[in-house]
């Protein structure tokens, strides 16, 4: 039986486009100010689109999207470019072992420990912290060595959120996601065929 939330199809990607996605309005008004208003939580969305792959494997593919139901099923994301941290991509072993939020400094910089302490954290780097509910996020900057580290990150956790104790996953950082509906297109010929879409963050599994 199929179990939700659901992993990505077993193909190969042309284009992994995953990107965080910010609502905030900007205004002018007087004196040559800017107002700057955040409306709403970021969200991570990814357009994933297959390489040319025959029709048969196509169907694959778009059986596993209409699997989900238009977004009434999750999905539960792990980029498939990136297994972990780029500068231990020669040996993962160091980000499999996974750390403890022990200290939340605010939402958006906590102090870890138990991680490796050959993991080798960098800018850009990807981050799952996980109680239950996965939040991913991208390392703006970290400090520390060993086994305790202190990562900034973004986005922030959100507001009333409890990710003291969390998981802290560097190797194939997670996500549950949906199906943004109407976003899977198809493209090519008879032979080869090309399957794009686009999924959205959920809360929810």
């Amino acid at each position: 039986m199929t179990t939700y939330p659901r992993e990505l199809p077993p193909t190969n990607w042309a284009d992994i486009n995953l990107r965080l996605e910010l609502s905030v309005s900007q205004s002018r008004s007087g004196n040559r100010l800017t107002n700057i208003i955040e409306t709403a939580d970021p969200v991570w969305v990814v357009t994933l689109k297959t390489i040319p792959i025959r029709r048969e494997a196509f169907t694959e593919v778009e059986a596993w999207w209409n699997s989900l139901r238009g977004g009434l099923r999750s999905a539960i994301f792990r980029h498939p470019a990136w297994p972990g941290p780029r500068a231990n991509r020669d040996d993962l072993t160091p980000a499999q072992t996974v750390g403890t939020v022990a200290v939340i400094v605010n939402s958006g910089t906590v102090s870890t420990t138990g991680l490796a302490a050959g993991l080798i954290i960098s800018r850009g780097d990807y981050v799952t912290f996980f109680n239950g509910i996965h939040h991913l996020a991208q390392v703006t900057d970290t400090s520390g060595a060993g086994t305790t580290r202190t990562i900034e990150f973004e986005p922030p956790f959100p507001p009333g959120s409890a990710f003291t104790g969390a998981a802290v996953h560097f190797a194939n950082p997670s996500l549950y996601m949906r199906p943004v509906a109407g976003s899977f297109q198809k493209s090519g010929d008879i032979l080869f065929q090309q399957a794009s879409f686009e999924l959205i963050e959920t809360r929810l599994p």
